[in-house]
């Protein structure tokens, strides 16, 4: 329910039962004059009629009792009148009456033997009436007393007159007020109401240029929508400042992003011109022994090759990583167990532990499998192994092992192998970038920062991920975590442990 409406409703309702009330009191008030107007007249004719009767009595003019009560009775005001004799008997009736209709009241006793004037509201044949009931002194010790009656239906009709009057009177006036305050309602509530709703509704849905009428006038809904329109004018202003400000941003980033691929690619092109460039200059250096001694030993000639053959490897390796980073996998899945997995991964980076005197320890305490890639999966834990190698002093440890807890997602079982290392760990700032491409923290021709990119990858194309940390003890930990295999399928396993 709208609040013009419950407000129409209130306000009439309210003048409704005032007014209702009002008319009440009024009929009422009425009523109560009507019948002391008509008391007090009946009255009036009933002390005449008892001076003219008593006068008569004395004087023994018995039969112009009768003419008096008749002519009294020709009065519209006056019903009838009854006289009564000295023991209450009727003698005398005035011409509309029947003596067979009237019933004898108790009352006239009581005004003989008292001599005091009774009211009373009785019921002559089927017709209520006000009676008076007056004593008559015929003489000092004889008493008789007369009736004289008025209908109740005069009062009766003009009271409901006047009841239909203020019935009449008040729905016309309730008419009137319900027209005119929906009428100011509607002009001066509702409308107003309505349009800052819309208003409000088009400011929610982003139609900032929308303003709202403002009604004439200086009342408080006029106030309300001229702040309305000044809102809806900085909310504009606002946007306007903000979607200038984000333009801006956009574009900073913009600068900003273009000036970190500047970088990565000065980066990436100064890696591959070192990582490249040397071993060119070892290869150039030795051809041009070859060209300029034609007489060198077969042995150091043979040398001379297998130096060419490794820094060509060193080139090829080089551009395999580029190549990997944009080129799609394609995964051979297979059950691959972790243990034979590991130990091939122990064997490679045995020699480059030894040469830096660096503890190197493998443990797998299971038979579990892995399904995956192996060279892939081979692959990424070389890359994190090197990683952690190089990042630890002489006489520090790189530590690989399985996780005993296995972890479910999905209705599938993953397995997790970590690396650790005791360097230096990574700093806060860069553990959010690790993964980037072309990231790292290494020196010019330590690394172009593609290991660990091509590493998640290579993970993710697996459904797997990788967690990284710091260790509270020094060093970091990086967690391979790759979905668990059928146990009952096939695949070399292992057992124990073994420390390099």
């Amino acid at each position: 329910m709208s609040i013009s409406t419950r407000l129409i409703l209130l306000l009439t309702g309210t003048v409704g039962i005032v007014m209702a009330a009002a008319g009440y009191y009024f009929v009422m008030q009425r009523q109560t004059i009507l019948e002391g107007a008509m008391h007090n007249e009946v009255r009036a004719h009933a002390a005449t009629l008892q001076l003219m009767l008593e006068d008569d009595f004395r004087a023994g003019h018995d039969r112009d009792a009768q003419q008096f009560i008749n002519r009294l009775s020709q009065n519209p005001k006056i019903y009838s009148v009854i006289l009564y004799d000295e023991q209450g008997q009727i003698t005398m009736l005035s011409d509309p009456l029947v003596a067979d209709e009237i019933r004898f009241p108790p009352e006239v006793r009581q005004v003989l033997a008292t001599g005091e004037t009774v009211e009373m509201v009785r019921r002559i044949g089927t017709r209520r009436v006000f009676s008076i009931i007056m004593p008559i002194r015929i003489s000092d010790t004889r008493r008789s007393a007369f009736e004289v009656t008025q209908l109740r239906s005069f009062i009766e009709a003009d009271f409901a007159r006047a009841r239909r009057d203020v019935a009449i009177i008040t729905l016309a006036l309730f008419a009137v007020i319900v027209l005119g305050v929906l009428m100011v309602t509607r002009h001066n509530l509702a409308r107003p109401i309505r349009e800052l709703l819309s208003g409000a509704t088009a400011l929610g849905e982003g139609e900032l240029e929308f303003r709202v009428i403002v009604p004439a006038g200086g009342n408080e809904l006029s106030r309300l929508a001229r702040e309305f329109n000044r809102m809806a004018d900085r909310l504009a202003e606002q946007r306007q400042a903000a979607a200038q400000a984000a333009s801006e941003q956009l574009k900073l980033e913009q600068q900003l992003l273009i000036a970190e691929r500047f970088a990565a690619l000065g980066r990436v092109a100064a890696g591959v011109a070192h990582e490249m460039g040397a071993p060119l200059n070892v290869i150039k250096g030795r051809i041009e022994q070859l060209i300029e001694r034609p007489d060198t030993p077969r042995d150091k000639v043979e040398r001379n090759l297998m130096i060419i053959n490794h820094q060509a490897d060193v080139i090829e390796r080089t551009v395999r990583q580029l190549l990997d980073l944009g080129r799609p996998v394609k995964l051979r899945r297979e059950p691959v167990a972790l243990s034979a997995l590991l130990r091939s991964v122990q064997e490679l980076l045995e020699d480059d532990a030894a040469k830096r005197a660096i503890t190197l320890e493998f443990q797998w305490q299971d038979e579990r499998q892995v399904l995956g890639d192996r060279e892939m999966l081979h692959q990424v834990l070389m890359n994190i192994g090197r990683n952690g190698l190089q990042a630890v002093s002489t006489n520090g440890a790189l530590h690989v092992e399985t996780v005993a807890q296995e972890i479910v997602k999905e209705g599938q079982s993953f397995i997790g192998v970590q690396i650790s290392d005791t360097g230096p760990g990574i700093a806060a700032e860069s553990l959010h970038q690790i993964f980037d491409p072309f990231f790292t923290t290494k020196e010019v021709g330590q690394g172009m920062g593609l290991g660990l990119s091509i590493s998640r990858r290579i993970v993710e194309d697996h459904q797997g991920w990788i967690d990284v940390a710091n260790l509270p003890s020094g060093g970091a930990a990086f967690t391979v975590w790759l979905p668990k295999a059928d146990p009952t399928a096939n695949g070399n396993t292992g057992k124990g442990v073994e420390n390099a």
